[in-house]
């Protein structure tokens, strides 16, 4: 497998960068059908990452950019998906857990992927053959290896702006069967990231959600050695379905943990 660290990480700062020009500054707002809002900064962000991946010559999905219809992209064996601005609703709130995302998809799997939060200044970079690392930006930008830890208490994070009332009935149920249990709510694909470097051991996410705003966490957490799976079918997530959107699933660090646990037999399939 060939490696685009070189290029992703670099790209993923250079729009950051960008968005952070807009930050805390009332940027212009439009609002989708979905009632979700995008900004200027997610547009211009969304630009620069496309015209930054166009020397890899692989096809692109964006949650910003124009659809691209499931008969034309069912053959695509490998390709970018991208979420230029994940957390747009913590963005215009001015609360700084957004983040820049970009996953590499090699047949229908997530094999490479950065995420960015730029008002963190922490950079998260994964792949399946060489592993996760975490950087922080505007220092000597030494990468720190990762791998998801093990742990005697089970530390659960929950979606800020998506916590539906199924997702909240689950953690309930975590609360009263799971002695010692702890509970932290985080925006964007930061979840992923702080389970794959162990500051958390387990995420539930209930609903449907759009790939572009996965997979690159997905990546992250893989390569640092976790899972992320379907709970309908126990298996590893896939992408570029037709609808772009995905099952209910759980991801994790810990295997041992969630078996000693036993979280996903509280699941009501």
């Amino acid at each position: 497998m060939m490696s685009y660290r070189n290029i992703l990480i670099p790209l993923a700062i250079k729009a950051g960068n960008e968005i952070l020009k807009y930050y805390r500054k009332n940027p212009l707002t439009k609002y989708k059908l979905d009632n979700s809002p995008v900004t200027e900064a997610d547009l211009l962000a969304n630009q620069i990452i496309i015209d930054g991946l166009k020397c890899t010559n692989l096809p692109v999905l964006s949650e910003e950019s124009e659809f691209v219809d499931y008969d034309k992209r069912k053959n695509w064996d490998k390709f970018w998906i991208i979420d230029p601005l994940d957390g747009t609703k913590q963005f215009v709130k001015n609360e700084d857990e957004f983040t820049v995302n970009i996953a590499l998809i090699e047949n229908n799997t997530t094999v490479e992927g950065v995420v960015f939060a730029p008002a963190l200044n922490i950079l998260y970079y994964g792949n399946c053959i060489d592993g996760a690392e975490k950087i922080i930006i505007n220092t000597d930008m030494q990468p720190i290896k990762m791998t998801c830890l093990k742990s005697d208490i089970l530390r659960i994070v929950a979606s800020k702006s998506h916590l539906n009332e199924a997702t909240k009935a689950y953690l309930n149920e975590i609360n009263n069967k799971v002695e010692g249990a702890k509970f932290v709510n985080v925006g964007s694909s930061l979840k992923f990231c702080l389970v794959a470097e162990g500051e958390a051991d387990f995420y539930p996410r209930f609903g449907p959600i759009n790939e572009w705003d996965i997979a690159a966490g997905h990546a992250v957490l893989k390569a640092a050695g976790g899972y992320m799976i379907d709970i309908n079918t126990g298996k590893e997530l896939t992408y570029n379905s037709e609808s772009l959107c995905t099952p209910d699933f759980v991801a994790y660090g810990d295997a041992d943990l969630i078996i000693k646990t036993g979280v996903l037999n509280i699941i009501e399939k």
